[in-house]
């Protein structure tokens, strides 16, 4: 995956350096160095992108093909396991409301209940439900209390560990191509996950392979064509070069979900809609399964 540019190639809108950030931004970029970075290339047309900003170590760049918004360069696959391991990245979120009150840990109900909504309307349960990225395992657990028979996969073993102990859920701690196949799931989800894998088109077609043919998928991500970030720019605030690692519109998306035996069937981006709601800059998603056909 990890090949170095080459060639010139033609830059369509002026290159930013970053340096209004805010703090926690600032200091997620500062931590690392070029020594844990590596480029990479658009994962749909396999050329470079054109760059669009720079946060040093890091570059954000869009391919001059599809219109894909990409980090290159990025985080290698072992600085990313390191960070993902630090039970810090999790101090900050809901993950770090043990009791539950706070107001991000109140917004994530409010979205669970409106996406685990989504999927009932679409395929209710019983039926399997794999999640893909369970982070604690809040949602999987919800699913779980609603009738579905779940499973998950995390990458980080903290959070792995958590679901697993405190939840009780089946959770397998590493990546999707790792983890066992077992039964075609009826329903595949990932919230806020998509934009952290290595190559979205492959964990696309992952999914894909194991999906039920007449299977749901849903999924939420960060929307590089939200009002926040175009009006933004660098001073975005979900920009975080070094966790999203792709950075989606509703077409690029609509576009990979394509070539990987997926379309999409519903985008819902309004910050009014339960399973998005306060969240000006992201989008929620929800697809069906294509016939499988030889690639």
């Amino acid at each position: 995956m990890a090949q170095s540019p080459s060639g010139a190639v033609d830059v369509p809108e002026p290159l930013h350096v970053v340096s209004g950030f805010g703090a926690a931004d600032v200091a997620g970029a500062a931590r690392w160095t070029a020594s844990d970075t590596e480029p990479v290339l658009c994962c749909l047309c396999h050329v470079p992108g054109s760059p669009v900003m720079a946060v040093p170590p890091f570059g954000v760049v869009r391919c001059p093909i599809c219109e894909l918004v990409f980090v290159s360069p990025r985080l290698s696959a072992v600085a990313l396991q390191r960070m993902y391991d630090d039970p810090a990245y999790f101090e900050n979120t809901v993950y770090g409301d043990p009791v539950g009150r706070s107001p991000a840990m109140i917004l994530q109900r409010t979205w669970t209940a409106g996406r685990l909504a989504g999927l009932l309307e679409r395929r209710p349960p019983p039926g399997r439900l794999l999640e893909i990225g369970t982070g604690y395992g809040y949602f999987l657990a919800t699913a779980r209390d609603a009738g579905y028979r779940v499973d998950g996969v995390e990458l980080s073993r903290a959070a792995a560990a958590h679901a697993r102990d405190r939840l009780g859920l089946n959770i397998f701690q590493g990546q999707l191509d790792e983890a066992p196949v077992g039964d075609p799931p009826d329903v595949i989800c990932f919230w806020d996950t998509l934009e952290h894998v290595p190559d979205p088109l492959e964990f696309l077609r992952a999914v894909r392979s194991r999906l039920a043919d007449d299977g749901v998928v849903a999924l939420s991500v960060p929307s590089f064509a939200s009002p926040p970030a175009r009006l933004l720019g660098a001073r975005w605030w979900t920009l975080k070069p070094e966790q999203h690692i792709w950075l989606f519109t509703p077409t690029t998306l609509r576009l990979l979900a394509a070539r990987a035996g997926l379309v999409i069937t519903s985008v819902a981006t309004s910050p009014l809609r339960r399973s998005n709601v306060g969240r000006t800059d992201s989008l929620v998603a929800f697809g069906r399964a294509l016939p499988l056909v030889d690639r």
